[in-house]
């Protein structure tokens, strides 16, 4: 069974909006497999919204091929519970159940990656409003170094998922909200997209 690694303050923009120091080196949280939805455009996706408070992080995803390398890429979202988080961190404990839950892991149409992928740009839009927006240049470290930092201890295999982390801008979902998430290439050509409602 593949796995869900994701990577943490991979952004110093977002180490800093959170009050969290930057990394010297990659740090990675897992998500269960069941937590990934691959939605088509224009669905409506169900959410805990009642159960906490929902916060979106649009994030590049890496999926590995035979040899361990990125075989393709897509735009992907890492839903978090900032309130269970926030009480698990309060007291010390895991936060699994802020990250783990149904359709926390969303992911775009997977494309064959270009050569280099500082030039990407991942960008998100709820209600037109655009919340968050980043080169993978402005990553402290690249996909690259993520995925050597992974495979230097991790069991990892083919058809594993990287989540690469996320910029700036996280704020929370309420309850009708209309997601635009979309991975750009330099030209502005949309490689991959979500566009889903909050049911």
């Amino acid at each position: 069974m593949p796995s869900i690694w994701c990577a943490l303050r991979t952004f110093a923009s977002h180490a800093k909006e959170m009050g969290n120091q930057e990394l010297s080196k990659p740090l990675f949280f897992l998500k269960p497999w069941a937590s990934l939805a691959r939605p088509p455009i224009g669905c409506e996706m169900a959410l805990p919204i009642s159960d906490g408070d929902i916060h979106h992080e649009v994030e590049l995803v890496l999926e590995l091929g035979a040899q361990l390398r990125i075989e393709r890429i897509a735009i992907g979202l890492d839903l978090t519970n900032r309130s269970a988080q926030q009480e698990a961190k309060s007291s010390g404990m895991p936060w699994t159940q802020s990250k783990g839950f149904a359709n926390s892991a969303i992911v775009g149409e997977m494309v064959t990656p270009p050569v280099g992928l500082d030039h990407l740009r991942i960008e998100l839009a709820v209600n037109g409003q655009p919340r968050q927006e980043a080169t993978i240049g402005e990553m402290s470290f690249s996909p690259i170094d993520l995925l050597n930092s992974l495979e230097s201890w991790a069991p990892l295999e083919a058809g594993d998922l990287l989540f690469c982390g996320t910029p700036s801008g996280v704020g929370s979902l309420s309850l009708g909200d209309h997601l635009i998430a979309r991975l750009l290439s330099e030209d502005g050509t949309v490689l991959s997209e979500l566009d889903l409602s909050i049911a």
